[in-house]
């Protein structure tokens, strides 16, 4: 870690402490129920697996028999490939020795709901399920109402074993730092209005901007960095190649066009971004997001007095032009 990322970091714990408006989030009543179900199913006795079932219906498939979903735990979990020996409990002794016993996640995920209630006062927690997904980290963390699923073995570190095989950027963002930043992401997902208006480049830029500005909000003492799933050479550059990245985008008149390829090339996760050049290689994956939240924070500083959900409301053509964005040369 560079000693400015350090020297960043340390200032927002620092704010986030000593921010009255900190203390009165932190004073808010947030108590949820959190059910380890990658725990239960690993370790309830045969016998007791039909009680876990009708105690958990949602999650256990009706049409499949108590039988075999014993045969299902106790066997190889990708069993159309013989060649992997990996067996639920093999998995969750992963989760244990690399995310333990969540008490840490739980005070994260307190503080999340406190922010969330702050902003937006009609907010009810919902039950946190942890599960095993068998590694299906596309959808590692879904918010459904009154439910929050997180898939804890997504979560085993960037270079854990069971991820060898994936490429390396999806690897990257499997460290269980990432796990409140998931989780705060999926709320963004409902929280931020999108409507039938994020049709161009720049649309879909400002509304992945206002996502990460949000999440900024609910998780002050995380980095943009961790927001954006970056290490600190990659923020950097995206830093130091701000002007010249916003320079393409108006030279080759990116901003109004509706071609989804630009979200393939700078929004949805890839190993770098798609600007056709030799830079290529350098860039971190999803740089239209980062544009995206640097138009967003323009706004938010000239316009320090509206409140976050009209800000998540406004129209993105409104946003931009009102923010004046325009990064230093």
């Amino acid at each position: 870690m560079t000693n400015k990322l350090f020297i960043m970091i340390a200032l927002l714990a620092v704010v986030a402490c000593t921010d009255p408006k900190e203390k009165e989030i932190a004073a808010i009543p947030m108590p949820f129920q959190t059910v380890r179900l990658d725990s239960l199913f690993v370790k309830v006795p045969d016998a007791k697996l039909a009680a876990l079932r009708k105690q958990y219906p949602y999650f256990f498939t009706s049409s499949i028999s108590d039988a075999e979903w014993i045969d299902i735990r106790n066997g190889r979990i990708f069993p159309e490939e013989p060649s992997v020996d990996l067996y639920y409990a093999d998995l969750y002794n992963e989760i244990e020795k690399n995310v333990g016993n969540f008490s840490e996640e739980k005070k994260q995920l307190k503080s999340l709901f406190q922010h969330i209630k702050y902003y937006f006062p009609k907010f009810t927690p919902p039950k946190v399920i942890t599960l095993i997904s068998r590694v299906d980290y596309e959808s590692r963390v879904i918010y459904a109402d009154s439910l929050l699923l997180i898939g804890t073995d997504n979560y085993l570190g960037t270079k854990h074993k069971f991820y060898q095989e994936m490429d390396a950027y999806i690897a990257a963002e499997l460290d269980k730092q990432f796990l409140i930043v998931d989780v705060a992401d999926a709320f963004a997902d409902k929280l931020v209005p999108r409507g039938g208006v994020y049709l161009t480049f720049l649309d879909n830029m400002i509304y992945e901007g206002k996502k990460l500005y949000l999440e900024s909000q609910l998780l002050p003492k995380k980095s943009m960095a961790d927001l954006l799933h970056y290490d600190s050479q990659k923020y950097e550059w995206a830093e130091a190649n701000e002007p010249e990245i916003w320079r393409y985008f108006i030279e080759k008149q990116l901003l109004y066009q509706t071609d989804k390829k630009l979200l393939t090339r700078f929004i949805y996760p890839a190993p770098f971004s798609k600007f056709y050049l030799e830079l290529d290689n350098q860039s971190p994956g999803q740089i239209g997001k980062f544009i995206g939240l640097r138009i967003v924070q323009a706004f938010a500083q000239k316009h320090q007095e509206l409140p976050l959900t009209k800000l998540l409301a406004m129209n993105p053509e409104e946003l931009f032009k009102e923010s004046g964005y325009k990064p230093n040369k």
